[in-house]
């Protein structure tokens, strides 16, 4: 495998990536290993758009366009293979099955209806929804059938499957979680978000705009609080909004949205970092971000972003976990500690004077009474 060259030599932790579509907002990006891989986006700001399918075998370093439509939307990529790919958006998911060369449309409900994700286990099984309806394939998309297990009035924009049977959603409103395949669903918290990461079968990360939560017991969500370039958890230039998360392993994880463009921690969310990129060029938000090992990754987002570094795991600036932060907290307990000290002191000096005032013998004009 041919690895590209890391260009990073200004510094920066991430580069801009050279494309045809500076005006772009690019939803989604997915790579199968460090050199192939694929970016989809829009042209325009209003629904329906054009579209555009970008795919390069170089790492980035150059990019074919596979795929140029009138009037959608696409929102998701899949990768099942390297001639397998699904997107999917307003106007129903496409797929191509000769790595882009040509693409086939799925209709699975009549009219435009958006289709909020696309997710395969292999090349037969899949699932796709609507706004409120989950959908599933057993023979590699020819047809499709509602799973009526899932009876929530929210849209599944997220689902990853931790083995055949164990499978996580992330809708608008909560989180759901299933046990059989995606057959029957439980919702397991009632804040939902944009995606989530699993580590593990018991392990797993979820953002929203300005929210992070964090599970480790294989159920239950709890809130957890986002980086912050300020240790009371306020950035005063703006909030850290959050779009897409992804965990390469249990220590090495990044998050990608606006104001802080990108966040990474090293080790399992006990700490984040501010990672650097060109700050003129990435000026909108990023929406979604994958890597394919603990140093090379790729994020895209508006304004045609496209970015990639080879130092995915360079630390940066270190961020601030709020009034939970072991370092803040080290600083106020010091603090603490240094203000007892000195009230401890001020007091023993106060007490000893009047000590000395009490002891002494009582003077009329200097002159001693005793």
């Amino acid at each position: 495998m041919i690895l590209f060259t890391p260009l990073q030599s200004d510094g920066l932790t991430w580069e801009m990536v050279e494309h045809d579509y500076p005006g772009a907002i690019f939803r989604d990006v997915a790579f199968l290993d460090a050199t192939h891989g694929w970016v989809i986006g829009q042209l325009g700001s209003t629904i329906p758009t054009d579209v555009v399918v970008l795919y390069t075998d170089d790492g980035g370093s150059s990019w074919q366009v596979k795929m140029s439509e009138e009037e959608q939307y696409l929102t998701q990529i899949d990768i099942v293979d390297e001639d397998t790919i699904w997107v999917t958006g307003h106007g129903g998911p496409f797929y191509t099955t000769d790595a882009g060369e040509t693409w086939q449309k799925v209709d699975i409900v009549v009219g435009r209806v958006g289709m909020s994700t696309v997710e395969f286990i292999n090349a037969t099984h899949g699932w796709t929804a609507t706004i409120d309806t989950l959908y599933k394939t057993v023979n590699g998309g020819q047809t499709w059938q509602s799973v009526p297990g899932w009876t929530f009035d929210d849209l599944p924009r997220k689902m990853r499957f931790l083995s055949a049977s164990n499978v996580w959603a992330m809708g608008i409103y909560g989180i759901y979680h299933s046990q059989d395949g995606a057959e029957t669903w439980e919702q397991v918290s009632n804040r939902g978000g944009w995606t989530l990461s699993c580590v593990s079968e018991t392990e797993a990360w979820a953002v929203g705009d300005n929210r992070l939560a964090h599970m480790t017991d294989g159920q239950t969500w709890v809130e957890v609080p986002v980086g912050a370039r300020f240790p009371i958890g306020v950035d005063w230039f703006g909030l850290p909004y959050l779009t897409d998360i992804l965990f390469a392993d249990a220590d090495n994880g990044w998050i990608v949205g606006s104001e802080i463009q990108v966040m990474y921690t090293p080790n399992g969310g006990a700490d984040w970092y501010e990672q650097s990129v060109p700050e003129e060029e990435v000026t909108k938000r990023l929406m979604a971000v994958d890597f394919v090992n603990s140093t090379h990754g790729w994020a895209v987002g508006s304004g045609g972003t496209i970015i990639r570094t080879t130092k995915g795991n360079a630390l940066g600036t270190r961020l601030w976990n709020g009034m939970t932060d072991r370092v803040f907290l080290s600083i106020v307990g010091l603090v603490a500690v240094m203000i007892i000290g000195v009230v401890f002191v001020l007091n023993r000096r106060r007490r000893g004077a009047k000590s000395v005032l009490r002891d002494s013998p009582p003077q009329i004009n200097g002159l001693d009474l005793e």
